[in-house]
């Protein structure tokens, strides 16, 4: 059975969109449309919860998650809200706040740094609870048939809080756990913050990888945003059928993220 991504051409060539239970990596650099990705599937899931079904779809054999959960390790509640509500479209907002719950990490990973408490806007106490653990514990109380966005292993690999082997051991439970839950899991990550070698493993681990890149055009000072597959099981080979480099994507605020045109191999 088919989940989709609610970015319509993509799901057109995914012929739905994709398989359920995916552990997906949306390596991207800065702003350059990982988070927009989750952003527009949460969005237009809650939509499609509330019966605003997109056109298109009717001719697929789909499912839809029963919810949003969003992980957030580094960002308190309250602003991910504000940061869903500045990104839509007001009604696009209110459908989403609507649905969405937040799994908010954040007391923890301050709780043993110098920032103190009043710059967070909460109690932050220093106590000896395990961030990685509590979150492990969290995600299995809370995790089942959900669109599961976590935000973002950039804040872990730059804290204290993940090494290498870790990054590894979490990336591989999450893979696993995700068809157990039937779930979709979205890891939202920064490219280049790990080196090459390391991303190629995560890109091994995870069913998927959306890559997110800025792209400068020709004599123009202008950047657009591409999105390529270098790895994906089960949509991989629909996407070389097509002989589809590349998908030049935007984002709208009363939309999400749409896909523009596709870069073929030539």
């Amino acid at each position: 059975m088919k989940v989709p991504t609610f970015v319509q051409s993509l799901d057109t060539i995914m012929k739905g969109g994709i398989p359920g239970g995916s552990s997906v990596l949306l390596l991207g650099e800065p702003g350059a449309g990982n988070f927009e990705f989750s952003l527009t599937s949460a969005v237009n899931l809650a939509r499609a919860l509330d019966g605003k079904i997109p056109r298109g779809l009717e001719n697929y054999e789909v499912e839809f998650p029963e919810g949003i959960l969003y992980v957030s390790f580094s960002k308190p509640a309250n602003e991910i809200i504000r940061i869903l509500t500045l990104s839509l479209d007001e009604s696009l907002a209110a459908s989403l706040r609507k649905r969405i719950s937040i799994l908010d990490l954040s007391r923890l990973y301050y709780s043993q740094t110098q920032i103190p408490s009043s710059w967070i806007g909460g109690n932050t106490i220093r106590d000896k609870e395990n961030l990685v653990s509590s979150f492990i514990k969290e995600m299995e109380k809370a995790g089942k048939n959900k669109l599961i966005i976590i935000d973002s292993f950039t804040d872990l690999i730059t804290s204290r809080y993940l090494d290498e082997k870790t990054m590894f051991d979490i990336s591989r439970g999450i893979s696993r756990a995700s068809k157990t839950w039937n779930s979709i899991v979205y890891v939202l990550m920064t490219a280049n913050i790990i080196d090459k070698r390391a991303e190629y493993v995560l890109m091994e681990i995870f069913d998927g990888t959306l890559l997110f890149e800025w792209n400068s055009l020709e004599r123009s000072s202008k950047r657009k945003r591409y999105m390529s597959i270098p790895r994906f099981t089960g949509v991989l080979p629909l996407i070389e059928r097509e002989k589809i480099e590349r998908f030049d994507t935007e984002f709208d605020f009363k939309t999400g993220m749409i896909v523009l045109n596709t870069t073929k191999v030539k």
